[in-house]
């Protein structure tokens, strides 16, 4: 682990302190190859010392510790550089746009065997946390600690590690060489040369444009590499440990297995730099990354760094201590996601995971303009602008083609082939128009209209390339004119002329592209975009509506009809509030349905389908990405049951598998990630961030307006949640909402420096049937009433809404299990029944519509609208049975729940509409 006592630290202060010589060097380098470069002719540091002085590496308030598990990814990432693996010791060494190497590992050699102890066998436990990761090896003769971190913004992996030992130690790293570009650039000639005068190999190839140096003071062998090639034999570095009369000897045949030693080493560096640099610079990185002081400095600036991410951007405080965690490593893992190449520019990538020894792709460690845009809402609510205004909105505008289409994709080895004149750069549809409405979201949050003004040319492109492709008049994009929407592959995308997702996605953005026109004094410009948005809309509620089926057909086909399949695609849609209201609440509650959801998230194909696979990539697996837009839409559309169980689900895949990482799919049946699913997929981790800011915590900023809405749907069981540092232009706003008997209460601080004030719409979801104050602005749903008061901060300001009554139910907490199969109940909807005029408080009917396994039986908790109703209250279930339990006082009243036995579904489930009546009668 990163953290020392405080004891340990002052002991290995003072070892520092003494001058120890290396181990002796048991070969000379071997001779040179013609036409090699020069030999490195200095020493590169003192060659007496083999550590630098040791340094607090502090604790992480978030950091994830736990027991190796073999296989599991893990990562350590900068801006030009990212070293990741596996949590039993394997790394992948990266320096944008090059890999270097695979498979590097440890392994510990003893006098007490002849062949080395390999690392995998005795790694013992990991930490992961924002500035780097830490494995430790534990065996009975010694215990290493490797901590792995990368310098923010320099193209190197740093590697300390830290010995306590008994017997004599070597420690060998070895490795295989890869020396490529990012696929599908190809280099040719590479080789490594061993250093002696940097104690380091040097990786290159035969132009000499490439060059990196691995290596560190404390080597005292290395393997013997034939120049101008890489040997078949992986290579490695023998590092001594201790002094002389402290170091490794091989044992005599009989003699006893080492002698007693107390080592305490800290830290033996490792170090790899370079780049697409000359040879010299490469050699001058490695030297100041060795020296002493240099590890500490840069390891300092990523804990400032890391710092400033948890402490100056958003934040949740909540009663749910797991949501707020994976609100820090969203944020954490997004600015992760922002890449500088020195071919093509700072942007922002996909995501990472390893690739091997048979490929040279990253994960998706290259840039994706869908994917880009999508993480930038939750960016915007986060307050990482400053990466969407580079990494997403300049960035793709640099690559837009002539005609106005957005980037899909751009390989990290773009700048070494003709990437352009590929099919994939450019084979999304859907990229373009969530450009533009990403730019007009990222300037809503922030107001600045004069990046609005800079790429203008490139937005209205946008829009124009977008409206091209609708061919029929009907305001849609179409599929064919376009490329690919919501599906990639599969027999689902067959036929399709305008698929609901992409739609969705098209008339969110006319209307952000109207509000930047308007304030640009285009209103001419802004009036047709809305004409074509009227058009969209009409075209969605008259043609993609199922009446009989209650819920949106997936897409427009090209003979006319429409696919009928139940998907998840119409929830991003929902997302931007697209859907009649009504219309909207139906769809809502079929997609919290055990058709669609799992639990732990969504598959964007209901398993009732004759297409449903739950392996497939599109036709079942679950994304966290389609989980987000699912749980943001039944919040915008007052089902906030079923936005709590997503968002719920979304936030405990960062902790199920890799460590602070969300996986990009998973199987739509066993909860395990699939094997292709890339470990850290930033679009899964962005709707952590996305449903709670706009969804639960209902946070909607209008920065040019100088409006700020906030229209919360709190989990039953939270009494308050206090949030910091949401972005209102150049301004940040806190607030904290606390719910108490009869009110709901918003306090709003605000920092900066903008002096105009700020209107603050305070509107929260206060339960079914609650009854507010006269003279309050209320609003009546499907699912909930929404009471809405007025202020305006300048530096801090209080809102209140009174109210009495309503009802809520709160299901039991049932995270899903890795390897097992869905088990938790649904809620699907609530609803309340007519109320007689002459009828007194809390009755009425309270319908809740459920799902859970079939002959299964629950507890829920049903809060009544006051004590008096809770005490008389009446219960009675459409299928299977209901009992009430004791009631001893107050509002709340459990009850069991038993399921229909018969009827179950493919996923085991069946259906039952509860139905409570706090008059006494069913």
């Amino acid at each position: 682990m990163f953290s020392r006592s405080a004891a340990l630290g002052l002991a290995l202060a003072a070892l520092s302190l003494p001058v120890r010589p290396a181990c002796a060097q048991g070969t000379k380098p071997p001779p040179r190859a013609p036409g090699a470069p020069a030999a490195v002719a200095q020493a590169q540091f003192d060659t007496t010392k083999s550590t630098i002085p040791w340094f607090p590496l502090g604790a992480s308030p978030i950091a994830l510790r736990g027991e190796v598990r073999p296989g599991m990814f893990l990562s350590a990432v900068g801006r030009r550089a990212i070293a990741m693996g596996t949590e039993d010791g394997a790394l992948e060494l990266w320096t944008w746009p090059i890999k270097w190497l695979h498979d590097f590992r440890l392994s510990f050699r003893v006098p007490k065997y002849t062949q080395p102890i390999d690392g995998r066998d005795v790694a013992q436990s990991m930490e992961e946390r924002p500035e780097g990761v830490t494995v430790t090896y534990a065996y009975e003769q010694f215990t290493v600690k490797e901590h792995v971190f990368v310098p923010l913004d320099k193209p190197a992996v740093v590697i300390l590690l830290e010995v306590d030992a008994i017997r004599p130690l070597d420690i060998i790293a070895q490795f295989t060489p890869d020396i490529h570009y990012a696929w599908p650039a190809g280099l040719g000639g590479q080789y490594l040369i061993w250093e002696q005068n940097a104690r380091a190999f040097l990786f290159s190839e035969g132009k000499r444009s490439i060059n990196a140096f691995l290596g560190s003071p404390a080597v005292t062998q290395a393997s013997d590499v034939p120049a101008h090639m890489l040997a078949a034999a992986p290579p490695q570095l023998v590092l001594g440990v201790g002094s002389d009369s402290d170091c490794y000897t091989a044992p005599r045949l009989g003699e006893p297995p080492g002698h007693n030693v107390n080592i305490h080493e800290a830290y033996i560096p490792i170090v790899l730099a370079g780049g697409e640099m000359p040879h010299d610079s490469a050699l001058a990185m490695y030297r100041e990354l060795i020296a002493p002081g240099a590890a500490e400095r840069e390891w300092k600036r990523r804990v400032a760094h890391e710092d400033s991410i948890r402490t100056t951007m958003f934040a949740l405080h909540s009663p749910d201590t797991l949501l707020n965690k994976a609100v820090e490593y969203a944020k954490v893992n997004l600015d992760e996601g922002y890449v500088c190449n020195p071919d093509m520019g700072c942007g922002m990538v996909a995501g990472y995971g390893l690739s091997g020894g048979a490929s040279d792709r990253p994960g998706f460690g290259w840039f994706f303009g869908g994917d880009a845009a999508i993480n930038s809402f939750a960016m915007d609510g986060a307050g990482e602008t400053q990466h969407v205004r580079q990494g997403v909105l300049r960035f793709f505008a640099k690559y837009q083609r002539t005609d106005g289409k957005i980037t899909h994709e751009i390989s990290q080895g773009a700048g070494h082939v003709d990437w352009f004149d590929y099919p994939y750069p450019y084979y999304h549809g859907d990229t373009t128009p969530f450009w533009v409405l990403a730019f007009g979201e990222y300037w809503r949050q922030t107001a600045d209209t004069a990046l609005v003004k800079e790429l203008w040319p490139n937005i209205q492109k946008a829009y124009e390339w977008s409206k091209a492709t609708d061919t029929n008049g009907d305001g849609l994009m179409e599929t064919p004119a376009a490329g690919a929407g919501a599906l990639e592959v599969g027999d689902l995308q067959i036929g399709i002329l305008s698929d609901v997702y992409m739609n969705g996605v098209w008339i969110a953005s006319l209307d952000r592209f109207a509000q930047m026109a308007r304030a640009l004094g285009r209103g001419a410009l802004a009036d047709s975009a809305l004409a074509i948005r009227a058009k969209a809309l009409h075209t969605m509620e008259s043609k993609f509506w199922l009446p009989k089926l209650g819920q949106y057909g997936f897409a427009l086909l090209q003979d006319g009809s429409v696919n009928e399949n139940l998907t998840a695609w119409a929830a991003t849609a929902m997302g931007f509030r697209v859907f009649d209201p009504t219309h909207g609440a139906e769809m809502a509650a079929k997609l919290a349905s055990s058709d669609i959801m799992t639990d732990w998230g969504a598959r964007p194909l209901s398993a009732t389908s004759t297409l449903f696979d739950p392996l497939h990539y599109n036709n079942g697996a679950v994304w966290p990405f389609v989980t987000g837009w699912v749980s943001l839409a039944a919040y915008n559309y007052h089902d906030a049951p079923a936005g709590w169980f997503a968002l719920d689900a979304i936030a405990r895949t960062t902790f199920d598998q890799s460590r602070g990482r969300n996986p990009e799919v998973i199987s739509g049946r066993l909860y395990k990630p699939l094997d292709t699913a890339v470990p850290q997929q930033f679009f899964a981790t962005s709707m952590v961030l996305t449903p709670l800011i706009r969804g639960l915590l209902g946070i909607d900023v209008n920065a040019p307006a100088h409006r700020v809405t906030i229209a919360p749907h709190l989990p039953p069981q939270w009494d308050s949640v206090a949030v910091d540092n949401v972005p209102v232009g150049s301004d940040r706003l806190s607030f904290t909402i606390r719910r108490m008997e009869g009110a709901m209460t918003l306090d709003v601080r605000r920092a900066g420096s903008d002096a105009a004030p700020i209107d603050v719409v305070f509107s929260p979801a206060l339960p079914l049937g609650a009854r507010v104050a006269a003279g309050v602005t209320t609003e009546a749903t499907p699912g909930d009433v929404h009471a809405t008061v007025r202020g305006v901060v300048r530096e801090s300001a209080s809102l209140r809404v009174a109210y009495t009554g309503g009802w809520s139910i709160v299901p039991p907490s049932m995270p899903a299990v890795i390897g097992e199969r869905s088990h938790a109940p649904r809620v699907l909807s609530e609803r309340l029944g007519a109320v007689r005029r002459d009828a007194p408080p809390g009755s009425g009917r309270y319908e809740v519509s459920l799902q859970g396994l079939a002959d299964s039986t629950y507890e829920f908790e049903v809060m009544a609208p006051d004590a008096g109703s809770a005490g008389r209250l009446s219960a009675a279930a459409s299928a299977g049975s209901v009992s009430l339990l004791p009631w001893r006082a107050g509002r709340a009243r459990r009850l069991r729940i038993t399921f229909p036995a018969s009827g179950a579904n493919a996923d085991g489930y069946t259906a039952a509409t509860l139905v409570v009546d706090g008059a006494g009668r069913p």
